[in-house]
Protein backbone atom coordinates (compact mmCIF):
# COMPACT_ATOMS: atom_id res chain seq x y z
CA UNK A 1 0.00 0.00 0.00
CA UNK A 2 0.88 3.54 -0.53
CA UNK A 3 3.64 5.19 2.61
CA UNK A 4 1.76 8.49 2.22
CA UNK A 5 -1.19 8.32 0.02
CA UNK A 6 -4.51 8.38 0.21
CA UNK A 7 -5.08 5.03 1.91
CA UNK A 8 -3.19 5.55 4.96
CA UNK A 9 -5.31 8.89 5.48
CA UNK A 10 -8.30 7.02 5.32
CA UNK A 11 -6.96 4.30 7.44
CA UNK A 12 -5.95 6.97 10.16
CA UNK A 13 -8.96 8.56 9.63
CA UNK A 14 -11.45 5.98 10.17
CA UNK A 15 -9.59 4.62 13.52
CA UNK A 16 -8.38 8.15 15.17
CA UNK A 17 -12.23 8.41 14.56
CA UNK A 18 -13.03 5.44 17.12
CA UNK A 19 -10.29 6.31 19.23
CA UNK A 20 -11.81 9.72 19.86
CA UNK A 21 -14.97 8.44 20.24
CA UNK A 22 -14.08 6.18 23.22
CA UNK A 23 -11.95 8.52 25.17
CA UNK A 24 -15.00 11.10 25.00
CA UNK A 25 -17.11 8.68 26.11
CA UNK A 26 -15.16 7.67 29.38
CA UNK A 27 -14.40 11.64 29.97
CA UNK A 28 -17.93 11.51 29.63
CA UNK A 29 -18.49 9.19 32.47
CA UNK A 30 -15.96 10.32 34.52
CA UNK A 31 -17.62 13.83 34.24
CA UNK A 32 -21.34 13.20 34.64
CA UNK A 33 -22.30 11.84 37.67
CA UNK A 34 -25.72 10.36 36.10
CA UNK A 35 -23.23 7.98 33.78
CA UNK A 36 -23.45 4.23 34.22
CA UNK A 37 -19.81 4.15 35.56
CA UNK A 38 -20.65 6.43 38.23
CA UNK A 39 -24.02 4.77 39.08
CA UNK A 40 -21.95 1.45 39.56
CA UNK A 41 -19.38 2.82 41.78
CA UNK A 42 -21.90 4.18 43.73
CA UNK A 43 -24.34 0.86 43.90
CA UNK A 44 -21.33 -0.72 44.92
CA UNK A 45 -20.47 1.88 47.95
CA UNK A 46 -24.21 1.67 49.12
CA UNK A 47 -24.24 -2.12 49.01
CA UNK A 48 -20.85 -1.65 51.63
CA UNK A 49 -22.17 0.98 53.37
CA UNK A 50 -25.71 -1.25 54.08
CA UNK A 51 -23.80 -3.73 55.44
CA UNK A 52 -21.28 -2.35 56.84
CA UNK A 53 -24.11 -0.82 58.93
CA UNK A 54 -26.16 -3.84 59.60
CA UNK A 55 -22.39 -5.06 61.62
CA UNK A 56 -22.29 -1.66 63.16
CA UNK A 57 -25.77 -2.31 64.74
CA UNK A 58 -24.64 -5.82 66.14
CA UNK A 59 -21.35 -4.53 67.33
CA UNK A 60 -19.13 -6.44 64.77
CA UNK A 61 -16.37 -3.37 63.93
CA UNK A 62 -14.09 -6.40 63.31
CA UNK A 63 -16.27 -7.34 60.90
CA UNK A 64 -16.29 -4.02 58.86
CA UNK A 65 -12.32 -3.74 58.83
CA UNK A 66 -12.27 -7.00 57.07
CA UNK A 67 -14.89 -6.09 54.68
CA UNK A 68 -13.40 -2.64 53.97
CA UNK A 69 -9.97 -4.73 53.32
CA UNK A 70 -11.50 -7.41 51.05
CA UNK A 71 -13.34 -4.51 49.26
CA UNK A 72 -9.52 -2.24 49.06
CA UNK A 73 -8.08 -5.53 47.61
CA UNK A 74 -11.41 -6.51 44.71
CA UNK A 75 -11.92 -2.79 43.70
CA UNK A 76 -8.67 -0.87 44.70
CA UNK A 77 -10.74 1.57 46.30
CA UNK A 78 -10.30 2.70 50.09
CA UNK A 79 -13.72 2.54 51.86
CA UNK A 80 -14.54 3.63 54.88
CA UNK A 81 -17.37 4.12 57.09
CA UNK A 82 -18.26 7.47 59.32
CA UNK A 83 -20.92 8.45 61.59
CA UNK A 84 -22.71 11.81 61.54
CA UNK A 85 -19.01 13.33 63.65
CA UNK A 86 -17.46 12.67 60.62
CA UNK A 87 -15.17 9.66 62.61
CA UNK A 88 -14.50 6.56 61.18
CA UNK A 89 -15.75 4.19 63.10
CA UNK A 90 -12.62 1.77 62.89
CA UNK A 91 -10.79 4.61 64.67
CA UNK A 92 -8.34 6.02 61.54
CA UNK A 93 -7.68 9.75 60.63
CA UNK A 94 -9.70 11.18 57.81
CA UNK A 95 -8.01 13.89 55.52
CA UNK A 96 -9.12 17.15 55.59
CA UNK A 97 -10.17 16.88 52.06
CA UNK A 98 -12.30 13.56 53.02
CA UNK A 99 -13.65 15.78 56.11
CA UNK A 100 -15.01 18.38 53.63
CA UNK A 101 -16.79 15.73 51.39
CA UNK A 102 -18.25 14.01 54.28
CA UNK A 103 -19.77 17.22 55.96
CA UNK A 104 -21.39 18.01 52.36
CA UNK A 105 -22.87 14.52 52.20
CA UNK A 106 -24.34 14.85 55.97
CA UNK A 107 -25.89 18.31 55.13
CA UNK A 108 -27.18 17.42 51.23
CA UNK A 109 -28.20 13.61 51.94
CA UNK A 110 -26.84 13.26 48.51
CA UNK A 111 -23.67 11.90 47.02
CA UNK A 112 -20.74 14.39 46.97
CA UNK A 113 -17.46 14.43 44.61
CA UNK A 114 -14.02 15.96 45.53
CA UNK A 115 -10.06 15.24 45.56
CA UNK A 116 -7.20 15.04 47.84
CA UNK A 117 -4.42 15.14 46.01
CA UNK A 118 -4.43 12.34 43.77
CA UNK A 119 -6.93 10.47 45.33
CA UNK A 120 -10.99 11.07 43.88
CA UNK A 121 -13.49 11.23 46.08
CA UNK A 122 -17.12 9.87 46.54
CA UNK A 123 -19.18 10.34 50.08
CA UNK A 124 -22.49 8.83 49.84
CA UNK A 125 -25.07 10.05 52.79
CA UNK A 126 -27.28 6.80 54.21
CA UNK A 127 -29.80 6.42 57.10
CA UNK A 128 -29.39 3.15 59.42
CA UNK A 129 -33.04 1.66 60.12
CA UNK A 130 -32.93 3.52 63.91
CA UNK A 131 -33.03 6.66 61.85
CA UNK A 132 -28.66 6.89 62.75
CA UNK A 133 -27.05 9.11 59.77
CA UNK A 134 -24.10 7.62 58.59
CA UNK A 135 -21.79 8.38 55.41
CA UNK A 136 -19.85 5.61 53.54
CA UNK A 137 -16.33 7.65 51.65
CA UNK A 138 -14.56 6.14 48.51
CA UNK A 139 -11.17 6.76 48.13
CA UNK A 140 -9.18 6.00 44.98
CA UNK A 141 -6.86 7.27 42.32
CA UNK A 142 -7.24 9.88 39.60
CA UNK A 143 -7.47 8.79 36.54
CA UNK A 144 -10.07 9.19 33.19
CA UNK A 145 -10.05 5.50 33.30
CA UNK A 146 -12.32 5.58 35.93
CA UNK A 147 -13.67 2.67 35.27
CA UNK A 148 -10.50 0.70 35.86
CA UNK A 149 -10.17 1.39 39.72
CA UNK A 150 -6.81 -0.81 39.55
CA UNK A 151 -8.31 -3.43 38.32
CA UNK A 152 -6.47 -4.34 34.82
CA UNK A 153 -9.61 -6.13 33.00
CA UNK A 154 -11.26 -3.07 31.37
CA UNK A 155 -7.66 -2.04 30.28
CA UNK A 156 -7.53 -5.32 28.79
CA UNK A 157 -11.22 -4.61 27.31
CA UNK A 158 -10.13 -1.13 25.49
CA UNK A 159 -6.78 -2.67 23.74
CA UNK A 160 -9.16 -5.62 22.13
CA UNK A 161 -11.85 -2.43 20.92
CA UNK A 162 -8.79 -0.68 19.75
CA UNK A 163 -7.05 -3.94 18.20
CA UNK A 164 -10.26 -4.99 16.32
CA UNK A 165 -11.28 -1.64 15.53
CA UNK A 166 -7.57 -1.22 13.99
CA UNK A 167 -8.31 -4.03 11.93
CA UNK A 168 -12.26 -3.40 10.86
CA UNK A 169 -10.40 0.17 9.82
CA UNK A 170 -7.84 -1.46 7.29
CA UNK A 171 -10.45 -3.58 5.98
CA UNK A 172 -12.22 -0.77 5.13
CA UNK A 173 -9.64 1.65 3.99
CA UNK A 174 -8.49 -1.46 1.67
CA UNK A 175 -12.19 -1.75 0.57
CA UNK A 176 -12.44 1.92 -0.16
CA UNK A 177 -8.90 2.47 -2.08
CA UNK A 178 -8.11 -0.96 -4.11
CA UNK A 179 -9.67 -0.09 -6.90
CA UNK A 180 -7.95 3.33 -6.92
CA UNK A 181 -4.25 1.54 -6.80
CA UNK A 182 -5.23 -0.75 -9.65
CA UNK A 183 -6.81 2.52 -11.77
CA UNK A 184 -3.18 3.87 -11.04
CA UNK A 185 -1.12 0.62 -11.89
CA UNK A 186 -3.32 0.71 -15.02
CA UNK A 187 -2.72 3.97 -15.89
CA UNK A 188 1.00 3.68 -15.81
CA UNK A 189 0.97 0.60 -17.85
CA UNK A 190 -1.07 2.65 -20.12
CA UNK A 191 1.17 5.43 -20.54
CA UNK A 192 4.15 2.95 -20.56
CA UNK A 193 2.28 1.67 -23.91
CA UNK A 194 0.30 -1.14 -23.02
CA UNK A 195 -2.57 -0.27 -24.44
CA UNK A 196 -4.37 -3.74 -23.85
CA UNK A 197 -4.88 -3.08 -20.07
CA UNK A 198 -7.99 -2.93 -18.33
CA UNK A 199 -9.28 -2.57 -15.16
CA UNK A 200 -13.07 -3.55 -15.48
CA UNK A 201 -12.36 -7.28 -13.72
CA UNK A 202 -10.30 -5.71 -11.18
CA UNK A 203 -12.84 -4.03 -9.65
CA UNK A 204 -15.30 -6.96 -9.65
CA UNK A 205 -18.90 -6.73 -8.78
CA UNK A 206 -18.80 -3.48 -6.83
CA UNK A 207 -21.65 -0.83 -7.40
CA UNK A 208 -20.22 2.51 -6.82
CA UNK A 209 -18.31 5.48 -8.36
CA UNK A 210 -15.01 3.34 -8.71
CA UNK A 211 -17.09 0.63 -11.15
CA UNK A 212 -18.29 3.47 -13.35
CA UNK A 213 -14.57 4.92 -13.11
CA UNK A 214 -12.73 1.67 -14.22
CA UNK A 215 -15.76 1.73 -17.09
CA UNK A 216 -14.74 5.12 -18.30
CA UNK A 217 -10.99 3.79 -17.88
CA UNK A 218 -11.84 1.04 -20.19
CA UNK A 219 -13.96 2.43 -23.09
CA UNK A 220 -11.49 5.19 -22.67
CA UNK A 221 -8.54 3.05 -23.32
CA UNK A 222 -10.57 0.81 -25.76
CA UNK A 223 -10.99 4.05 -28.15
CA UNK A 224 -7.46 5.47 -27.72
CA UNK A 225 -5.88 1.43 -28.76
CA UNK A 226 -8.34 1.51 -31.50
CA UNK A 227 -7.16 4.61 -33.05
CA UNK A 228 -3.51 4.14 -32.66
CA UNK A 229 -4.56 0.55 -34.36
CA UNK A 230 -6.50 2.81 -37.26
CA UNK A 231 -3.43 5.33 -37.60
CA UNK A 232 -0.48 2.51 -37.56
CA UNK A 233 -2.25 0.62 -40.30
CA UNK A 234 -3.26 3.73 -42.40
CA UNK A 235 0.47 4.55 -42.58
CA UNK A 236 1.43 1.39 -43.60
CA UNK A 237 -1.21 0.92 -46.57
CA UNK A 238 -0.59 4.74 -47.15
CA UNK A 239 3.24 3.28 -47.40
CA UNK A 240 2.30 0.21 -49.15
CA UNK A 241 -0.17 2.11 -51.89
CA UNK A 242 3.11 4.85 -52.75
CA UNK A 243 5.21 2.32 -53.88
CA UNK A 244 3.52 1.64 -57.10
CA UNK A 245 3.26 4.76 -58.41
CA UNK A 246 6.87 5.66 -57.26
CA UNK A 247 7.86 2.77 -59.21
CA UNK A 248 5.82 3.93 -61.95
CA UNK A 249 7.43 7.50 -62.23
CA UNK A 250 11.14 5.97 -61.81
CA UNK A 251 10.11 3.73 -65.03
CA UNK A 252 8.82 6.93 -66.81
CA UNK A 253 11.83 8.92 -65.81
CA UNK A 254 14.65 6.40 -67.54
CA UNK A 255 11.71 6.43 -70.71
CA UNK A 256 12.41 11.00 -70.72
CA UNK A 257 16.03 10.90 -70.53
CA UNK A 258 15.85 8.38 -73.26
CA UNK A 259 13.93 10.92 -75.19
CA UNK A 260 14.59 14.10 -74.16
CA UNK A 261 17.64 16.34 -74.84
CA UNK A 262 20.41 17.48 -72.55
CA UNK A 263 18.73 20.89 -71.34
CA UNK A 264 16.22 18.54 -69.14
CA UNK A 265 18.88 16.66 -67.72
CA UNK A 266 18.76 19.52 -64.67
CA UNK A 267 15.24 18.62 -64.41
CA UNK A 268 15.46 15.25 -64.51
CA UNK A 269 18.02 15.14 -62.03
CA UNK A 270 16.09 16.83 -59.64
CA UNK A 271 13.15 14.47 -60.17
CA UNK A 272 15.15 11.43 -59.36
CA UNK A 273 16.37 13.25 -56.44
CA UNK A 274 12.80 13.83 -55.26
CA UNK A 275 11.73 10.52 -56.23
CA UNK A 276 14.86 8.78 -54.42
CA UNK A 277 13.85 11.01 -50.87
CA UNK A 278 10.17 10.06 -51.19
CA UNK A 279 11.38 6.36 -51.76
CA UNK A 280 13.64 6.68 -48.79
CA UNK A 281 10.97 8.42 -46.05
CA UNK A 282 7.95 5.53 -47.07
CA UNK A 283 10.94 2.87 -46.65
CA UNK A 284 10.85 4.76 -43.30
CA UNK A 285 7.67 5.01 -42.61
CA UNK A 286 7.28 1.27 -43.29
CA UNK A 287 10.18 0.58 -40.73
CA UNK A 288 8.57 2.86 -38.08
CA UNK A 289 4.95 0.89 -39.20
CA UNK A 290 6.56 -2.92 -38.64
CA UNK A 291 8.51 -2.25 -35.43
CA UNK A 292 5.49 -0.55 -33.82
CA UNK A 293 2.83 -3.37 -34.98
CA UNK A 294 4.84 -6.16 -34.49
CA UNK A 295 4.31 -7.50 -37.92
CA UNK A 296 7.63 -7.78 -38.98
CA UNK A 297 9.35 -11.38 -38.62
CA UNK A 298 12.94 -10.49 -36.77
CA UNK A 299 15.27 -13.16 -35.39
CA UNK A 300 17.85 -13.03 -32.96
CA UNK A 301 21.77 -14.12 -33.01
CA UNK A 302 24.90 -13.03 -31.00
CA UNK A 303 25.87 -9.41 -32.08
CA UNK A 304 28.88 -8.25 -31.63
CA UNK A 305 28.10 -4.87 -30.59
CA UNK A 306 31.31 -3.78 -30.70
CA UNK A 307 32.34 -4.20 -34.44
CA UNK A 308 28.63 -3.26 -35.55
CA UNK A 309 29.72 0.06 -33.71
CA UNK A 310 33.64 0.31 -35.32
CA UNK A 311 32.10 -0.60 -38.49
CA UNK A 312 29.30 2.20 -37.99
CA UNK A 313 32.05 4.83 -36.91
CA UNK A 314 34.01 4.03 -40.23
CA UNK A 315 31.01 4.17 -42.42
CA UNK A 316 30.07 7.57 -40.95
CA UNK A 317 33.41 9.45 -41.04
CA UNK A 318 33.20 9.08 -44.85
CA UNK A 319 30.12 10.28 -45.32
CA UNK A 320 31.05 13.11 -42.73
CA UNK A 321 34.59 14.16 -44.50
CA UNK A 322 32.49 15.16 -47.40
CA UNK A 323 31.14 17.99 -44.97
CA UNK A 324 34.36 18.86 -43.30
CA UNK A 325 33.07 17.10 -40.36
CA UNK A 326 34.01 13.92 -38.94
CA UNK A 327 33.37 10.38 -36.77
CA UNK A 328 35.36 8.92 -34.07
CA UNK A 329 35.04 6.61 -31.67
CA UNK A 330 37.01 7.48 -28.92
CA UNK A 331 36.28 4.41 -26.60
CA UNK A 332 35.42 0.58 -27.22
CA UNK A 333 34.47 -2.09 -24.78
CA UNK A 334 34.26 -5.32 -26.17
CA UNK A 335 30.04 -6.22 -25.65
CA UNK A 336 27.72 -9.17 -26.67
CA UNK A 337 24.21 -9.67 -26.55
CA UNK A 338 21.39 -11.76 -27.87
CA UNK A 339 19.83 -8.92 -30.55
CA UNK A 340 18.91 -8.50 -34.05
CA UNK A 341 22.22 -7.12 -35.88
CA UNK A 342 19.81 -5.43 -38.25
CA UNK A 343 17.84 -3.06 -36.28
CA UNK A 344 20.39 -2.60 -33.83
CA UNK A 345 22.45 -1.31 -36.66
CA UNK A 346 19.35 0.94 -37.78
CA UNK A 347 19.30 1.86 -34.49
CA UNK A 348 22.55 3.83 -33.64
CA UNK A 349 23.54 4.62 -37.48
CA UNK A 350 20.32 6.87 -37.52
CA UNK A 351 21.80 8.54 -34.30
CA UNK A 352 25.41 9.10 -35.62
CA UNK A 353 23.48 10.70 -39.10
CA UNK A 354 21.51 12.67 -37.49
CA UNK A 355 24.80 14.49 -35.22
CA UNK A 356 26.76 14.57 -37.85
CA UNK A 357 24.15 16.63 -39.63
CA UNK A 358 23.93 19.01 -36.50
CA UNK A 359 27.92 18.90 -35.74
CA UNK A 360 29.43 22.23 -36.42
CA UNK A 361 31.95 21.66 -39.21
CA UNK A 362 35.60 21.26 -38.66
CA UNK A 363 34.12 19.20 -35.46
CA UNK A 364 33.72 15.27 -35.08
CA UNK A 365 31.07 13.54 -33.73
CA UNK A 366 32.36 11.31 -30.62
CA UNK A 367 31.04 8.01 -30.37
CA UNK A 368 31.83 5.69 -26.80
CA UNK A 369 30.63 2.32 -25.69
CA UNK A 370 31.17 0.98 -22.46
CA UNK A 371 30.06 -2.29 -20.39
CA UNK A 372 28.32 -1.09 -17.12
CA UNK A 373 28.63 -3.15 -14.00
CA UNK A 374 25.21 -3.65 -14.14
CA UNK A 375 25.32 -5.84 -17.08
CA UNK A 376 24.09 -3.58 -19.69
CA UNK A 377 26.07 -1.80 -23.11
CA UNK A 378 25.91 2.03 -23.14
CA UNK A 379 26.64 3.62 -26.37
CA UNK A 380 27.19 7.41 -26.27
CA UNK A 381 26.93 9.14 -29.33
CA UNK A 382 28.02 13.26 -28.62
CA UNK A 383 27.63 15.71 -31.38
CA UNK A 384 28.99 19.54 -31.12
CA UNK A 385 26.24 21.09 -32.86
CA UNK A 386 23.65 23.79 -31.07
CA UNK A 387 21.43 21.14 -28.81
CA UNK A 388 18.18 20.90 -28.21
CA UNK A 389 15.66 23.17 -26.38
CA UNK A 390 15.12 21.39 -23.14
CA UNK A 391 11.21 21.74 -23.63
CA UNK A 392 12.28 19.44 -26.91
CA UNK A 393 14.08 17.09 -25.46
CA UNK A 394 11.28 14.85 -24.59
CA UNK A 395 9.94 14.95 -27.95
CA UNK A 396 12.53 14.23 -30.31
CA UNK A 397 11.99 10.00 -30.49
CA UNK A 398 8.31 11.00 -31.14
CA UNK A 399 7.75 10.31 -35.10
CA UNK A 400 7.47 13.18 -37.30
CA UNK A 401 8.48 15.71 -34.41
CA UNK A 402 11.48 18.22 -35.41
CA UNK A 403 12.76 20.72 -33.20
CA UNK A 404 11.82 24.35 -34.16
CA UNK A 405 15.38 25.19 -35.81
CA UNK A 406 15.02 22.48 -38.31
CA UNK A 407 11.79 22.82 -39.70
CA UNK A 408 12.30 22.49 -43.02
CA UNK A 409 13.12 19.71 -45.39
CA UNK A 410 16.40 20.74 -46.12
CA UNK A 411 17.52 21.20 -42.54
CA UNK A 412 15.74 18.41 -40.55
CA UNK A 413 14.52 15.65 -42.50
CA UNK A 414 11.41 13.79 -42.01
CA UNK A 415 11.47 12.96 -38.59
CA UNK A 416 11.31 9.60 -38.27
CA UNK A 417 15.18 8.45 -37.79
CA UNK A 418 15.04 9.38 -33.99
CA UNK A 419 11.98 7.36 -33.85
CA UNK A 420 13.18 4.18 -35.48
CA UNK A 421 15.86 4.34 -33.40
CA UNK A 422 13.85 4.16 -30.24
CA UNK A 423 11.33 1.07 -31.56
CA UNK A 424 14.22 -0.77 -32.41
CA UNK A 425 15.73 -0.06 -28.60
CA UNK A 426 12.50 -0.65 -27.15
CA UNK A 427 12.13 -3.89 -28.50
CA UNK A 428 15.65 -4.97 -26.93
CA UNK A 429 14.36 -3.74 -23.70
CA UNK A 430 16.52 -1.00 -23.44
CA UNK A 431 15.93 2.86 -23.13
CA UNK A 432 17.27 5.72 -25.37
CA UNK A 433 17.79 9.18 -24.24
CA UNK A 434 19.07 12.85 -24.70
CA UNK A 435 20.50 15.48 -23.09
CA UNK A 436 22.49 18.99 -23.72
CA UNK A 437 26.07 18.95 -22.66
CA UNK A 438 27.92 21.56 -21.07
CA UNK A 439 29.89 23.43 -23.83
CA UNK A 440 27.08 22.90 -26.38
CA UNK A 441 26.16 20.04 -28.48
CA UNK A 442 23.85 17.13 -27.68
CA UNK A 443 24.33 13.62 -26.14
CA UNK A 444 22.42 10.80 -26.94
CA UNK A 445 22.45 7.44 -24.62
CA UNK A 446 21.32 3.92 -25.49
CA UNK A 447 21.20 1.36 -22.89
CA UNK A 448 20.79 -2.38 -24.03
CA UNK A 449 20.75 -5.30 -21.28
CA UNK A 450 23.71 -7.58 -22.48
CA UNK A 451 21.73 -10.11 -21.05
CA UNK A 452 18.79 -9.89 -22.78
CA UNK A 453 17.49 -13.72 -23.21
CA UNK A 454 13.52 -12.74 -23.70
CA UNK A 455 13.21 -13.73 -27.12
CA UNK A 456 12.62 -10.68 -29.38
CA UNK A 457 9.09 -12.31 -30.49
CA UNK A 458 7.60 -12.05 -26.91
CA UNK A 459 8.70 -8.52 -27.73
CA UNK A 460 6.87 -8.12 -30.49
CA UNK A 461 3.61 -9.93 -29.45
CA UNK A 462 3.69 -7.08 -26.80
CA UNK A 463 3.61 -4.90 -29.39
CA UNK A 464 0.80 -6.27 -31.20
CA UNK A 465 -1.23 -6.19 -28.41
CA UNK A 466 -0.97 -2.30 -28.30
Amino acid sequence: MLKHGIFVKIYLCFWLTIILVLITQIVLDYIDESSPIRQLMSFNLEMYGQTAMAYQQSGNLKAIVLLGEHYRAKSGINVYLLDRQGNRLDGGPVPQAASLVTAKSLISGKTEYGNSKDKALQAISLIAPDGTKYVVLGMHKKSLLLPCFGNPRPVLRISIVLAVSGLLCYILACYLVSPLISLRDATRRFAAGELSVRIGRRVGLRRDETTELAHDFDVMAERIESLLKLQRQLVGDISHELRSPLARLNVALDLARQKTSSEAEYALNRIEEEAQELNVLIDELLTLTRLESGSARIEMAAVDLAELVRDIVQNGDFEAQGSNRGVRLIDCEACTLNGNSELLRRAVENVVRNAIHYTREHTNVEISIKRQPVHNAQIIVRDNGPGVPESELCNIFQPFFRTSEARDRQSGGAGLGLAISDRAIQLHEGTITAENVSGGGLAVNMTIPLNHGTNLCQSLAKEKNR
